[in-house]
Formats: structure tokens, sequence, C-alpha cells
């Protein structure tokens, strides 16, 4: 079944708060942060608080080797302040100094004796369809969701796909609207809606 965008802002906000109230706060604003910065999940979980402290944030991109440069907004520094209020009262281990290095930093019992490393994609994906059966969600959801939400409303903000296309770095404007959920039934809308009324 193909991963779906969350089409309606109200849900969005529910999956977050649902997300706050029944994991942690690193997961909600994991998901918050997702949907600002539009980047792949294995991307997005490599990201340090020490890459967050200009204005803009600069990765090498897993899947294309591709550098990628990208402004970092206000809600997104919002997510990361809260996420360093939350680490700096979390105390995992018992024996061990907690110091988070990346912004979504592992902290279980098979990381004690690691180096730092982020949580697992795999993670985020439970978490992600845990929470949307909470929700009563009926579509897909996983780590794609929050690139692809992104996407979606941007796309119904009236931004230029050919502008989303190159964000994505995806080859064709037609593989944008189909990653992004602009259905058939969403296309086939715009008769009825961008209908001239001439006569």
């Amino acid at each position: 079944m193909e991963v779906e965008p969350i089409r309606d802002k109200k849900d969005i906000k529910r999956f977050y708060n649902q997300l706050l109230e029944n994991s942690t706060p690193r997961e909600a604003e994991l998901f918050l942060i997702g949907c600002n910065l539009a980047l792949r999940a294995g991307d997005l979980l490599k990201l340090k608080f020490s890459d967050m402290t200009g204005t803009h944030c600069e990765i090498v991109e897993q899947k294309t080797k591709k550098r990628k440069v990208f402004p970092i907004n206000d809600n997104v520094k919002a997510g990361v302040k809260r996420l360093k209020e939350y680490y700096s009262t979390c105390k995992p281990w018992k024996n061990k100094e907690f110091n988070p290095v990346y912004l979504f930093q592992a902290t279980s019992n098979r990381v004690y004796h690691l180096q730092p490393q982020p949580i697992c994609i795999q993670w985020v994906s439970e978490r992600f369809k845990l929470t949307a059966k909470q929700l009563g969600f009926t579509v897909n959801i996983n780590t794609h969701t929050m690139r692809k939400t992104f996407g979606y409303h941007a796309y119904e903000n009236k931004r230029d796909i050919h502008y989303l296309q190159a964000l994505f770095n995806h080859s064709s404007s037609r593989i944008t609207l189909r990653y992004i959920g602009v259905t058939k039934t969403e296309i086939e809308k715009m008769y009825f809606d961008e209908a001239l009324d001439i006569a």
C-alpha cells in the first residue's frame, strides 16, 4: 500500500499531539521538524545539534550523495529548542551522563556502551504506524509521510510543482505529483473547480 501524506492540517496537529502524549517529545519534534524540512528520514535522523546553529543547514544526502543546503525556519528552531529542554531533563541511564549529539538521540540500553547515535528508521516507522492506528487513520503512514506531507501542502498552497520537483530532486513533475499523493480524483476535480462559465 502506497505511503500517504496527511492531507488535513487538523490531522497533522492531532498526529503531533498524539506523539507528544503517547510517545516522547523526541518523536513528536521529529515529526514536526520532518514535516518542515522535507528530508528523507535517513538524512533527518543524522542531523546534529551542531548542524542547527545558523540560519541554514548543509548535508550530503545519503541517497543521491548530493550536497543540499536549506534554511532553518522558525518552526524548526522552536522544535530544536524544545528538544534541548526535553534532553536536559532526560536521564536514560543511572551510571552514565547523557549528552545528546543528535537531534533524535537514541537512549535505549542497547546504545549504552556505544558512541552517541540517532534512533533508527524502523523505530520511527513503528511509532508512526502505532500513532496512526491510535488516531484511526485509514491511510498508510510511515517515515516518508513527513516529506510527502510537506510537498502535498506546499502544492495545495499553489507552490509551483517544478519548485517542488527541484526540492525533492525528482527527474519529472509527474513523479513529484505521484509522490506527494495528488491523485487522479483530485486532478479530475479541477474540471469542476476551474470550470469557465462563459455562456
